[in-house]
């Protein structure tokens, strides 16, 4: 039996390690042609066009829907909406977006019947993008 001097076997285990963390990163990226969905939930009661809880419990809501169909992870972040009513009305409107990648598109839209319920809200926009590219990005070297 050959005996493989120690250098080379570090080597070798680092490579592997190496290699293997690279394919748990690279399952978590959105490879090109996949799509990736945008949620935009807005807060406005679809009766009274007013926030009618809390902000902080509705932001609750949606992360915990969102932690439910999306263990793995999401981005949400706070917006504000602005948009005409029936009547011509200027309405605001907090608004959480959600990013979903390597998202099953069922699971995506799970999400946003559970959230219309909780928030009373009448739509959620839905918006469906190819991805192009999508890295992440390790500084220059």
């Amino acid at each position: 039996m050959k005996k493989i001097p120690f250098i080379a076997c570090c080597a070798l285990a680092c490579v592997s390690i190496g290699l293997s963390t690279w394919s748990l990163i690279r399952s978590y990226m959105p490879a090109q042609g996949e799509k990736e969905y945008t949620l935009y939930i807005g807060t406005n009661d679809k009766e009274t066009y007013q926030l009618e809880m809390p902000l902080e419990e509705a932001k609750s809501k949606i992360f915990n829907i969102c932690m439910d169909h999306f263990p793995d992870g999401f981005t949400m972040y706070d917006a504000r909406g602005v948009w005409r009513d029936e009547k011509k009305n200027l309405t605001y409107e907090y608004t959480f977006v959600c990013l979903f990648e390597h998202a099953d598109a069922k699971e995506v839209y799970k999400v946003a019947d559970e959230a219309m319920v909780a928030l009373n809200q009448s739509t959620i926009l839905v918006v469906t993008n190819n991805v192009v590219t999508a890295d992440f990005y390790q500084g220059a070297k």
